[in-house]
């Protein structure tokens, strides 16, 4: 009982953390552009794995596996999927990037039928229905609506949900050949390299650091999203889904995220608030929950 109680716990705190990345990606957008947030973010992550490996307090080991699984795997989440994520924050809500990421289980579920060509059970299809609705309220009777103005920003959106529906699947499918740590570790890895090599190429150099210590507000949010965001999220989440069944703690993280996400953009963002929030939110949720429980 005491275990069940200490794994909810780590799910919770998990999915708060998650939650407030959105917010935390909009105060660093304020300084820097999404390639040099994501730098910084990731080299945090990537240090701090490192420093567990060398102390061996984790194990990786690769040899006799297929590594290019797990770094193909790293390559679509985080070295594009983050860059969809924030790109979309940049240029929506919040608010709103949290309530079109609770749509990837619908996509892992729609993308799964396609592979398998299966067909999909009529609530199964009532849940994915449900909760595009759910997406389509929240956007479109939001206050300032413009298709035009925030186009660009729901495309990224679009990408971050397949993106991240993809890597969920292959992640699901590489899990017997590498561990949980494993695949973190190469994602962080990748991730500090990547994203510094693109800041490189397009002559941004390493001036993103400077900028942290320069604006206080951005250093702290940059150090939220790469210690909190993108390794101890990733710590609990590993812990979570190794205690629990992996359909209860998606659905339970997924929820939490992006309630979290939502009261976070409204509360310090100003991210306007109104029955199309609070109905959108609710058919999303309620459209995840049926969809995966009917087709677990």
């Amino acid at each position: 009982m005491q275990t069940k109680k200490i794994v909810y716990a780590a799910a919770v705190i998990e999915s708060v953390l998650f939650g407030l990345t959105f917010l935390g990606s909009k105060i660093a957008l304020t300084q820097l552009d999404a390639i040099q947030v994501l730098a910084c973010r990731w080299t945090i992550a990537m240090v701090l794995f490192l420093a567990l490996a060398m102390f061996k307090l984790i194990r990786i080991h690769y040899r006799g596996k297929r590594v290019w699984l797990v770094a193909l795997a790293a390559f679509i989440q985080p070295c594009i999927n983050t860059i969809c994520e924030t790109c979309g924050v940049d240029l929506t809500t919040a608010s709103e990037s949290a309530i079109v990421y609770a749509m990837i289980p619908i996509a892992v579920v729609l993308i799964t039928a396609l592979i398998l060509k299966r067909s999909i059970k009529p609530v199964v299809a009532g849940g994915i229905a449900l909760s595009f609705l759910g997406v389509i309220i929240s956007i479109v009777f939001s206050e300032g609506f413009s298709l035009g103005g925030k186009a660009g920003g729901y495309l990224f959106l679009i990408g971050m949900v397949v993106t991240g529906a993809v890597f969920t699947i292959m992640s699901g499918h590489i899990s017997d050949q590498f561990s949980p740590m494993e695949r973190t570790f190469t994602m962080a890895l990748m991730g500090g390299i990547w994203f510094n090599l693109l800041n490189l190429i397009r002559g941004k150099g390493f001036s993103c650091y400077a900028v942290c210590f320069q604006y206080p507000e951005v250093g702290l949010a940059v150090l939220f999203l790469g210690a909190a965001g993108s390794f101890l999220c990733y710590i609990l989440f590993n812990y979570v889904v190794s205690k629990m069944p992996a359909p209860q703690a998606s659905m339970l993280q997924v929820n939490l995220i992006t309630l979290t996400g939502v009261v976070s953009g409204i509360a310090f963002q100003g991210d306007s608030f109104g029955w199309y929030t609070a109905a959108g939110l609710i058919l999303v949720v309620a459209g995840v929950i049926a969809a995966n429980r009917v087709s677990e």
